[in-house]
């Protein structure tokens, strides 16, 4: 399981661009890193041997926690230094795959947020409709660092390309909405230097999001396409190939069945 949650969710790029040691000491000395790791393998592996519904990776009232990543969440009562399943409260804001320093640190880049990433992160892993690679002549956004202008702003330049709007007006609303999220997967109600932050936006169908609760609802509310996208995913872990055009009828008949099993995991690898 762990090599498939590795791929599955490119936790491989978690540590390729680590903070700065000097101002993020405490990420070091307790080894978040690993910590962040551990926690969505555990993840993983007990939604696994309890057969738990794949629901579970959109939004939970549990995770897996030691005391220094309970610390660093900024969740009280944690004095265990192994890593133990510990209730969840809304205001928490860790229910389900999104909460999980790793992917939200692997969706950084050690000084800042990447909102694109993380929104393509989701389109991928989560709703299964990865966006075209952007044309090669176009320029990424760069993070402004004296911060004057946040994100958003950034961003909006960039949407105004017609080249660039299709992919993004699917893409910028799930990274915005992420971005109560710093870099290292903590949480934030406003930038530095006090600037506001903005976590709403408006998905291509028009439902409006805002923040990760905006997205947990979004994705709760189509479960055949979260059923859709993991078991593709498995499929092609489990196959080592691509998915072919054969292979629809076969997933169709997989998706349709799982919500008569509660949507468990084990009945997914056993379809």
């Amino acid at each position: 399981s762990k090599n498939f949650v590795e791929q599955w969710l490119h936790l491989r790029t978690l540590g390729e661009m680590p903070p700065d040691p000097e101002t993020n000491r405490a990420y070091y000395e307790d080894d978040l890193e690993n910590a962040m790791r551990e926690e969505t393998r555990r993840y993983f592996a007990h939604v696994l041997q309890q057969n738990r519904s794949i629901q579970d990776f959109i939004d939970s009232d549990y995770t897996f926690l030691n005391e220094p990543l309970a610390r660093h969440y900024g969740i009280p009562g944690i004095s265990h230094q192994e890593f133990r399943q510990v209730k969840l409260k809304p205001e928490h804001q860790r229910g389900g795959l999104l909460g999980h320093g790793s992917i939200l640190t692997a969706t950084s880049n050690g000084v800042e947020t990447q909102p694109v990433l993380r929104g393509v992160w989701i389109l991928e892993n989560l709703l299964g409709t990865p966006p075209s690679p952007p044309p090669p002549d176009i320029e990424p956004i760069e993070p402004d660092v004296r911060g004057v202008s946040t994100i958003r702003e950034l961003m909006e330049k960039h949407r105004n390309n017609a080249t660039c709007f299709e992919c993004h007006r699917k893409i910028d609303p799930l990274g915005l909405a992420m971005e109560p999220y710093d870099f290292l997967g903590r949480w934030r109600d406003r930038y530095a230097k006090k600037i506001p932050l903005n976590a709403t936006g408006n998905m291509p169908d028009g439902t409006a999001i805002n923040g990760p609760v905006g997205i947990r609802d979004y994705l709760k509310k189509r479960p055949a396409q979260f059923t859709r996208c993991l078991t593709e995913k498995l499929w092609v872990y489990a196959m080592g190939r691509r998915i072919s055009f054969t292979d629809r009828d076969d997933i169709d008949r997989i998706v349709a069945a799982l919500p008569k099993h509660g949507y468990g995991l084990q009945e997914l690898i056993h379809q």
